[in-house]
């Protein structure tokens, strides 16, 4: 008992000192620490997907297996961020068991299946505990095969201590103060942390946890608001309608104030729209019209270089057809004289892109129709939880588009139907685009104000523009109204 004592004594000593030297956020220091235990109940926490069995006891929460269940997760009620957490934990020879964090358990992605960045609690001889593994989605993100001095810092059958920071996209582990995992990923900003009880072939294993405490970073940080940017102005399509709704549904939010830029008409001399981007977190541009003039367009060029954020929505894909830099800002547009010579059409064929380079106009919809929204990349942050496939409202199905193409990732696609006067291929409706250190997310989606009450519209684009501001979102909540594969939901 006196060396136990000794022990989880100097693991805090350790903890300490490595908090003073390795945090790397200057806010670490000053926040409070927060118990996520009370050591006497589970208030605070839920238990998710198996059957293990959560008690407490002696001041600790005690995990032990159970034959025929899947991975099981004690997973806090509250959502976390950015912050420091810390616990200890003593693990039996045999189990494998980790920490989840920012972890999610969606309806829509496997039947509520936990999943999210695990620190790994590995008892073998691997000895991969401190390691970064991506929990029912990527697999291994960070092993530590490479580095043998944190293989050798965790203590089987002994009480273990975790410091593990997740500030931004950087997530770093120590295992009883020596360094292990460092990770830089931005797939998730936020979500819950889980005590996982992996499935086992013996049951009664057990796995214990204590002295689990946080620094929510989140909560001690300055929460300025994001400022948005509309351009509007000119348009082939309803401005005067749309702005106010991109407007609205940006300061729902709760994260971005919201300005508007407005240009002279399309008869009017336009050198004196000058829009300070650089002002702003993120540019959403509801414009389509005469060229802006060659100043603004360096500005926004730019701003974008520099790491500036911009949305494309719907008909602002027609702007601009000679404009090179804007063509690889969108990377596909249409109309405006777009063809071949602009680049290839992007399809998604079997599950892979595919660049059609064959002769055409760019730029083409049939009559508005409802049609469905298919996800592809269902891990990017913007279209995470949301189901794999959602009704859209009736609508301009954009088809053909083309441009240059670079640094594209497409979110979903929609089948352009023959029968609505369709090409026959999935057309990409939800992209992003890198371009220099900057970052676009382009929605083909939202003709008018009617189309841009479906629930689909509405979280996709709020997340978009979170994410083009600032490469995560924490809009994580799957909306309960939301579209399903045969019906849309409009608010």
């Amino acid at each position: 008992m006196q060396e136990q004592r000794w022990m989880s004594r100097r693991g805090w000593f350790t903890s300490l000192l490595v908090a003073f030297v390795f945090t790397g956020a200057a806010s670490a220091g000053s926040a409070d620490w927060q118990s996520l235990f009370d050591g006497k109940t589970l208030n605070g926490w839920v238990q998710k997907n198996g059957k293990a069995k959560y008690t407490v006891e002696d001041g600790a929460i005690v995990g032990t297996t159970v034959l025929n269940s899947a991975n099981s997760f004690l997973c806090t009620e509250k959502m976390y961020t950015d912050f420091v957490l810390e616990l200890e934990f003593l693990a039996e020879s045999g189990m494998n068991s980790g920490i989840q964090i920012r972890s999610h358990s969606y309806k829509n992605y496997n039947n509520y299946r936990v999943h999210g960045y695990q620190i790994e609690i590995d008892t073998s001889s691997r000895a991969w505990s401190g390691g970064i593994y991506d929990e029912g989605r990527r697999g291994w993100l960070f092993d530590l095969k490479d580095k043998p001095q944190a293989q050798a810092a965790f203590k089987l059958d002994q009480w273990n201590q975790y410091r593990i920071e997740a500030v931004g996209d950087r997530i770093r582990t120590w295992v009883n103060g020596v360094p292990a995992a460092d990770l830089t990923d931005d797939m998730t900003a936020k979500g819950f942390i889980a005590l996982q009880v992996h499935s086992s072939k013996e049951a009664d294993k057990k796995i214990k946890w204590r002295n689990i405490r946080i620094q929510d970073l989140t909560s001690k940080r300055e929460r300025k608001p994001l400022k948005a940017l509309i351009v509007d102005g000119q348009n082939n399509h309803d401005w005067k309608a749309t702005t106010p709704v991109l407007k609205r549904l940006l300061e729902q939010t709760g994260l971005f104030t919201v300005d508007v830029a407005t240009s002279p008409g399309p008869k009017e001399p336009m050198n004196s729209f000058k829009p300070d981007f650089a002002k702003y977190d993120v540019v959403v541009s509801n414009y389509t019209g005469a060229d802006w003039p060659k100043e603004t367009q360096d500005a926004l060029v730019n701003y974008m270089n520099n790491g500036g954020g911009l949305v494309i929505f719907h008909a602002a894909d027609n702007a601009f057809p000679n404009w090179s830099q804007w063509n690889e800002m969108i990377a596909v547009g249409g109309w405006g004289g777009r063809n071949e010579k602009s680049g290839p059409m992007v399809r998604y064929r079997d599950g892979k892109v595919v660049l059609d380079n064959s002769p055409g106009v760019g730029g083409s919809h049939g009559p508005q129709h409802e049609f469905q929204v298919i996800a592809r990349d269902r891990f990017h942050p913007i279209m995470a939880g949301l189901p794999e496939k959602w009704m859209h409202a009736s609508d301009e199905l954009y088809s053909t588009l083309r441009g240059p193409a670079k640094n594209m990732t497409i979110l979903a696609t929609a089948y352009a139907d023959p029968a609505q006067k369709g090409t026959g291929e999935n057309e990409p409706v939800l992209f992003t685009v890198r371009y220099g250190k900057g970052r676009i997310f382009h929605t083909v989606l939202g003709h008018a104000a009617q189309q841009m009450r479906s629930v689909g519209f509405i979280v996709t684009y709020q997340r978009g523009a979170e994410w083009a501001a600032t490469g995560r979102v924490t809009q994580v909540d799957v909306p309960e109204d939301m579209s399903t594969a045969d019906k849309v939901s409009l608010r």
